[in-house]
């Protein structure tokens, strides 16, 4: 007795997917979403962190241009709370003073800090000169 295949026997061997073949499918599509989704996920964080650290360096340099704009920087050392957990303090000190007196140098730094533990410090020097001296 010999088994011939038909074209009917044929067709029914070849028409379709196994159910290995889905399964392998299906997992390659599942590890293929995760790997996108956490991609997502690191972009998103990494955004946030980029915002964290303009903002504070905004705030850093509004804290500068503050002690610039006064007319003695000594009177300006400040500790602020910016509000969303941002916080801000100024330091002056003096560096430096000509042999008549008349031209100080200061250094200003500006220091912002976030939460959870995010933190920024500038720095800048400005020399300050009184005619009358």
């Amino acid at each position: 007795m010999s088994l011939k295949l038909t074209r009917y026997s044929a067709n029914l061997r070849s028409g379709g997917f196994s159910l290995l073949e889905v399964l392998i499918a299906l997992a390659i599509l599942g590890v293929s979403v995760v790997s996108v989704f956490q991609l997502f996920s690191i972009t998103l964080r990494s955004t946030k962190k980029a915002e964290d650290y303009t903002r504070a360096l905004l705030y850093a340099q509004s804290l500068l241009d503050e002690a610039y704009s006064a007319g003695n920087p000594m009177d300006s050392p400040v500790t602020i709370s910016f509000g969303k957990g941002y916080q801000g303090s100024r330091q002056v000190v003096l560096k430096a003073v000509s042999d008549d007196g008349a031209i100080k140098l200061y250094e200003i730094s500006a220091s912002v800090s976030w939460q959870p533990a995010g933190s920024l410090r500038i720095a800048a020097l400005r020399a300050v000169y009184d005619p009358e001296k």
